[in-house]
């Protein structure tokens, strides 16, 4: 079992204790750890060094998100470790003891298979977010959520997508296919994943015999609600991956929903909840959706800032 490992973080201190907690419990199971700093405060940069010494860590110049990022991790073990399977790990994932040998027996039980992860579980709970998911064109649906993780038999199956968080893949997986699309920034690389998966010929899979918990820790202070250039980047993103991989009928449902559909919904809430906020998601909606069909991806006011380190 040759498994090297790749988190990201971005001014994450009111995270350091969990993570390293979390760490804890698998980092035996691990050839080599790599943590990609996205661009964050020389102060922070500091205290994740010392949270982390046996670690490798890359530092990036500006914030790349998740995409780019989580690429340098896995450049990184493709050109410096033999490790024949890549983890991706959410700093915010706590996994069973057992998770990770168990993805990895289960992701080389098959050769077409590529990538594999676990049920994913609500913090500190037996009750299920998701155990795989079903795309339906290019929406994607949560199999299982709000079952309780005991009561599952099926301990293993095949599945359209999983958590762009937490997913192990096999080495050839990213030297065949190509490391993550980065004109994405956050949001929707799970779904382009599992679209390249499948044009790959690749089988997606999940276990549920162990599993994982999103813990989703958030600032202290810090509302859990997501600002509007989530919605930009969402709408963007999902128009973006329609173009890139399904037919024309496709592109013109994706297209009328983030420009028109979603928009009218938000502004629906915005005149009967009187929340200002959804005012701006049906415009950040409205707009993400446009650039996304012309392919307009580069950074913009709408969008989350990519940040330099100075």
């Amino acid at each position: 079992m040759r498994i090297a490992g790749v988190s990201m973080a971005f001014n994450d201190g009111y995270k350091l204790k969990e993570w390293i907690e979390h760490y804890n419990d698998y980092k035996d199971q691990l050839i080599e750890f790599i943590v990609v700093d996205n661009g964050s405060t020389k102060g922070f940069q500091k205290e994740l060094e010392a949270a982390f010494p046996d670690a490798v860590i890359l530092h990036r110049k500006a914030n790349g998100g998740c995409t780019a990022a989580y690429n340098d991790g896995i450049r990184y073990a493709l050109e410096n470790t033999d490790a024949d399977a890549i983890v991706i790990l959410g700093n915010d994932v706590k996994v069973t003891k057992n998770c990770l040998p168990a993805m990895y027996e289960y992701l080389f039980s098959k050769k077409e298979m590529g990538v594999v992860s676990s049920a994913v579980l609500n913090i500190s709970s037996d009750i299920i977010d998701n155990y795989g998911h079903t795309i339906k064109g290019y929406r994607v649906i949560n199999n299982c959520k709000g079952v309780n993780i005991h009561s599952i038999t099926e301990k293993n199956k095949e599945t359209d997508l999983v958590t762009g968080g937490f997913y192990m893949a096999k080495r050839e997986f990213f030297e065949k296919g190509g490391l993550q699309d980065e004109k994405l920034f956050m949001y929707g690389d799970e779904l382009d994943t599992a679209f390249k998966a499948r044009k790959m010929g690749y089988k997606i899979g999940v276990i549920a015999n162990e599993y994982a918990w999103h813990w989703h820790i958030n600032p202290p202070g810090k509302s859990v609600g997501r600002p509007a250039a989530s919605r930009y980047m969402i709408s963007r993103n999902r128009m973006y991956l329609v173009k890139k991989y399904l037919p024309f009928p496709y592109i013109l449902k994706c297209f009328v929903e983030q420009t028109l559909v979603t928009p009218f919904i938000y502004f629906r809430h915005y005149i009967t909840d009187k929340d200002p906020i959804m005012l701006d998601y049906a415009r950040y909606s409205l707009i993400g959706g446009w650039k996304g069909l012309i392919g307009d991806m580069e950074p913009n006011k709408y969008s989350y800032p990519i940040k330099t380190n100075n």
